[in-house]
């Protein structure tokens, strides 16, 4: 065999390879978005599972199960404290106001929430 042939069959070798390679590597990538995509359907049937329990919590059709009502608990603490974040931020954003009670050019901020 020349060497003409022998370079041409190693080329075809390593570029059926190759292929193989990149065929696997493309099936692989597929099962993969597959899974992201399961775990996103996962995580919002959990959502709205969590939802239907807190929503019953709320109306009173679980009373008596004591871990839920601790979870539920947590969830409206959790809630209250984004609203106070919400507000807060309104404040900083209408206002100039940060968290540590200086105003944007690090002067105490006034009682009105406005620059002095």
């Amino acid at each position: 065999m020349s060497t003409k042939q022998k370079i041409a069959d190693t080329l075809r070798q390593h570029l059926a390879d190759v292929a193989v390679r990149g065929k696997l590597f493309g099936q692989a990538l597929k099962v993969r978005a597959d899974m992201a995509a399961i775990r996103r359907r996962l995580r919002t049937t959990y959502a709205e599972l969590g939802e239907e329990v807190y929503r019953r919590l709320r109306d009173g059709e679980l009373d008596g199960d004591h871990r839920l009502l601790t979870i539920k608990e947590r969830v409206d603490g959790l809630k209250t404290e984004v609203r106070q974040r919400e507000s807060e931020l309104r404040d900083i954003v209408n206002g100039g106001v940060r968290r540590d009670g200086a105003n944007e050019f690090g002067q105490a901020a006034s009682g009105d929430g406005q620059a002095p």
